[in-house]
């Protein structure tokens, strides 16, 4: 039996690797401070249905911050918010319940679980929207969220009526609480919200900002057009050593009979019809079909074994070579394109800086806030 993985196209690896790119971006800024408003999901994507809490529970005290008490609903709040808003996420890597976030792991090294991530993110998320309510008010800054109250809870009519609940039961089936029980919680979260926008647009940097942090870091930002075919060593899983290596020279061998071709001229396309792997020939043989051409690629979202290749600022237009990767006895060979500032990177670096400065402030005000428990209810902080 042949080794599949070393089948595996081009096209597969990039689109494996974009994806691997995207769940570590997700992971890293998995809550965004700037998004901590209440998110209204439709009960049927619901990772997590909180149970209903008895009267006389919901409004005791589940821990402080300064010497401000938060009810265990409030906490509650919080954290179903940050879960369910997160669901698609968690549930691309198996998570579908609480059991799950219990048991696997959000950082191995510290051995911190998905379920305390959450319920450290979610305490605070609650000292950083005191912070900024309150710093809001230090600085008479008004905070009028009426409207905004108005537009959340005719959202939550409308994904209860998609769920065929009331609004009530819809929310007591997403907090453990009925509207007035949660208005003042939700209220203080449209605040924190609204004074985060506001930050936002008064730390806006300036253009000029933006393109000097282009200039200082061109090999991050600009996108590469390349083409790219690879050439795996092809033997059994059982194969001998000696066996293996037969079948690396072969690899190398048509590698480097169809860079000699691309250096003198030949299409690369029309080369990659004749030297893929033979189930993969006749998608390179169809224009339509072909995946030797990536385009757009940046540093950030490369996973590629030639990405340092790629990158380097000394590539230069046509310029073709083999790179081989140990790991899978792959040989690609490649040609490179181009190298240039894709479309829209002034105004995400633009964003990125202003949302980090909006981060930075937001942490700042927040350092004087402490968290205390003295029922250990946080027992992960």
């Amino acid at each position: 039996m042949e080794n599949n993985e070393k089948k595996m196209t081009n096209y597969d690896r990039k689109r494996l690797a974009r994806e691997e790119a995207a769940k570590r971006e997700k992971k890293k800024n998995i809550i965004s401070i700037v998004s901590t408003v209440a998110i209204v999901a439709v009960i049927a994507a619901l990772l997590i249905v909180v149970p209903m809490l008895k009267d006389r529970e919901k409004f005791k005290e589940f821990f402080k911050v300064n010497n401000e008490s938060v009810s265990e609903l409030e906490f509650n709040f919080h954290r179903t918010n940050l879960i369910n808003s997160n669901s698609t996420y968690l549930s691309y890597f198996g998570m579908t319940s609480e059991a799950d976030l219990e048991t696997m792991m959000y950082d191995e090294e510290t051995g911190t679980t998905w379920a305390q991530y959450f319920t450290e993110r979610a305490a605070e998320s609650i000292k950083e929207n005191k912070a900024m309510i309150a710093d809001a008010k230090a600085k008479n800054i008004p905070l009028d969220i009426e409207d905004d109250y108005k537009e959340y809870m005719a959202e939550v009519e409308t994904q209860a009526a998609s769920a065929g609940m009331s609004a009530k039961a819809y929310l007591n089936a997403l907090f453990g609480a009925d509207e007035k029980e949660l208005k003042d919680i939700i209220t203080d979260n449209l605040k924190a919200v609204a004074y985060s926008e506001y930050l936002y647009e008064q730390k806006q940097v300036t253009d000029e900002a933006a393109q000097a942090e282009y200039d200082a870091n061109k090999d991050k930002y600009d996108s590469v057009d390349y083409r790219v075919l690879d050439i795996p060593a092809m033997y059994a899983e059982d194969a001998s050593e000696a066996d293996i290596e037969t079948a690396k020279a072969a690899a190398k061998k048509q590698a480097d009979e169809m860079l000699a071709k691309v250096k003198a001229g030949e299409d690369f396309e029309t080369l990659c019809a004749t030297y893929a792997t033979e189930d993969k020939r006749t998608v390179y043989a169809d224009s339509e079909t072909d995946t030797s051409l990536v385009t757009g690629e940046t540093s950030y979202y490369s996973f590629s074994p030639y990405s340092k290749w790629l990158f380097d600022s000394a590539r230069t237009e046509g310029e073709a070579d083999i790179y081989f990767d140990e790991e899978s006895n792959v040989y690609y060979v490649l040609l490179f394109q181009k190298r240039y500032m894709g479309e829209n990177v002034l105004a995400s670096i633009k964003d990125d800086l202003t949302y980090t400065a909006v981060i930075d402030y937001i942490t700042e005000i927040s350092a004087s806030y402490t968290i205390s428990d003295p029922e250990d209810n946080l027992p992960s902080l």
